[in-house]
């Protein structure tokens, strides 16, 4: 019992082989190229080769890229309005922010856009006729504010 690395070759040698199909599709492929009788191409055949190619980079480095730049902008848009439709029908909270020259931030959650707008504009009329802040607030420090062994303080002003 003996193992055939090619069994279909029977009596002929591997590169015999190889040699015998290249000739025979060298044959075959006589008339198929399209050069003039002197070795040189015409300048039809040079012009839309030209296009061909100006049209084959303009296609991947020009018409590629702006499509896939589209695309993302497309998506990041689509995410986004997901984002804020889920945020509105699952009531989530909005923060309302309000900060000072010191070294903290108030801060409150406020469901709904309407509400949160309306917060925001009543805390600000409130400020700009000397009110103080309404109850309820948070007060955190900023980030990078303070000394970096004070903790942030979560009592309610």
């Amino acid at each position: 019992m003996r193992r055939l690395w090619s069994p279909r070759l029977q009596d002929e040698r591997l590169w015999s082989r190889f040699r015998r199909r290249a000739r025979s599709v060298r044959r075959r492929g006589e008339g198929v190229t399209d050069i003039a009788p002197d070795g040189c191409l015409d300048l039809d055949d040079l012009f839309a080769g030209f296009v061909i190619l100006l049209v084959v980079a303009l296609l991947v480095f020009v018409l590629l890229p702006l499509v896939l730049v589209v695309v993302e902008l497309a998506v990041l848009i689509l995410l986004t309005v997901l984002g804020l439709v889920a945020r509105v029908v699952f009531r989530r909270p909005w923060v309302v922010e309000a900060t000072d020259s010191g070294p903290l931030r108030h801060t409150w959650r406020v469901v709904g856009w309407r509400a949160s707008r309306e917060f925001v504009n009543g805390v600000a009329a409130g400020l700009a006729h000397g009110n103080g802040l309404p109850a309820g607030a948070q007060r955190v420090r900023r980030p990078g504010a303070g000394a970096a062994g004070d903790a942030p303080t979560d009592a309610p002003t």
